[in-house]
Order: C-alpha cells, then structure tokens, then sequence
C-alpha cells in the first residue's frame, strides 16, 4: 500500500501557508519513484484528495486506487482486507494534466477536457457484507 498526498506549492507568509495551492502535478522526480514502484510491485495507492490532482500514469499502474479524505491507516486496511465496506463519490473531477487545467475555464467547475476521473464518479457497493480475518462474511 502507497498513500500519497495531493501535490502543492510551498506558498510564503502565515497566512497564505494555510491554503495549498500551486501545480496539481507530482513533481517530476515524485511521479518517477512512485512510477518505479508501481512498475515492480502491485499496489494498492491511496491518495488524499485535499484538492483535485493530476494522476493519470499512477491510476493507470496502480493495482487499485483509492481516493480518501482523512482516512486513518487501520480504516484502509479495514477496507483493503473486506472488514469495512467502501463508498463514496468524487466532488471534483481529477485532470489528465494541468494543460487541461489551463485550458479550463477558471470560473466553470469540472471544466477539464477528458478528465482521468469525472466528478461524481466513485463506488457504492451492492450486497457486501464485513469480513473475518480468514475472508468470511461476519454477519
């Protein structure tokens, strides 16, 4: 399992050190290491969606991808293992690349061309039950 967090821009001064902003990329050498990994293990990648990322050659090598928004590490692994059930929908869509980001109107949301993930999109399980530690359910 690999959990990253959304990628921004050391931003000067007290207050402007509060909101992250900046480019949605990994930075070059990032996206290389976590490439490289993926490339030689299948992994589960967990991302924090503190705001929209770009993230297509990751969703692309991951074995599965999750999005999440605080999750703790044992609230994963719940999920990773079947003790938990997994839900929940986009509420932004993830650009291909900050071209797409640059060529989107700034004041339109969900405006990227081709979108990696379009808003809304996401999983809600149908018929899942909770799982023991040796993958039975536990009603």
């Amino acid at each position: 399992m690999l959990r990253l967090r959304t990628p921004y821009e050391e931003r000067p001064g007290l207050f402007e050190s509060f909101f992250h902003s900046g480019s949605l990329a990994f930075p070059e050498d990032e996206l290389k290491e976590i490439l490289r990994l993926l490339d030689s293990t299948p992994t589960l990648v967990c991302v924090h969606l503190e705001r929209p990322t770009v993230l297509p050659e990751i969703a692309a090598k991951a074995a599965a991808l999750v999005a999440d928004y605080g999750a703790s590490d044992a609230a994963l692994l719940d999920v990773a293992f079947g003790r938990a059930r997994a839900e929940g929908r986009l509420p932004f869509e993830l650009p291909r690349s900050m071209a797409a980001v640059a060529a989107s109107r700034p004041d339109v949301p969900d405006d990227t061309e081709d979108p990696v993930f379009a808003y809304g999109h996401g999983v809600a399980l149908q018929g899942w039950a909770a799982r023991d530690q040796f993958g039975h359910p536990s009603w």
